[in-house]
């Protein structure tokens, strides 16, 4: 006596899986892994380049702060070509900073009593493009620093 249930008709016609069925899902599978690791790797250059850009924002921030504290005869005496000067130690002491960074000030001139300074920092990115940002402050000989030195 035969207990075994009865399957039905396209049960025992039915057959396997094609080579070209396979090959095909195959091809499939590696177009979605491809596309999806590019992405990843897109995704991960631009989230490095954004951190790059936060720390450059704060060096430079934090180096206008250094320039706001000046007097006007630090000021003054600052050369009017482009000089590279050397980064807070804070930063440079970061393993993740370490010295991909180059900061750059320029002093200008525009009229008597002023001057624009800006700063420049150079630094090359995850995706190997040379990228750089820019901060300018203008310092006046009668500036605002001297309302908060002045004792009246």
């Amino acid at each position: 006596m035969n207990t075994a249930p009865q399957r039905p008709a396209w049960w025992r016609t039915a057959r396997g899986v094609t080579i070209a069925e396979v090959a095909m899902a195959a091809m499939f599978m590696a177009l979605v892994l491809t596309t999806s690791i590019t992405t990843l790797q897109r995704a991960f250059i631009s989230l490095q380049n954004a951190r790059d850009l936060n720390i450059v924002s704060q060096m430079l921030q934090s180096e206008m702060e250094k320039m706001r504290l000046a007097d006007w005869g630090t000021v003054n005496a600052l050369s009017g070509s482009s000089t590279q000067i050397p980064l807070d130690t804070t930063f440079t002491t970061n393993a993740f900073v370490g010295n991909r960074f180059t900061l750059t000030r320029t002093v200008a001139d525009p009229k008597t009593g002023t001057r624009v300074i800006t700063l420049r920092i150079n630094w090359v990115g995850a995706d190997k493009r040379p990228l750089y940002r820019n901060l300018s402050l203008r310092y006046s000989r009668n500036g605002l620093y001297d309302y908060f030195y002045s004792q009246t």
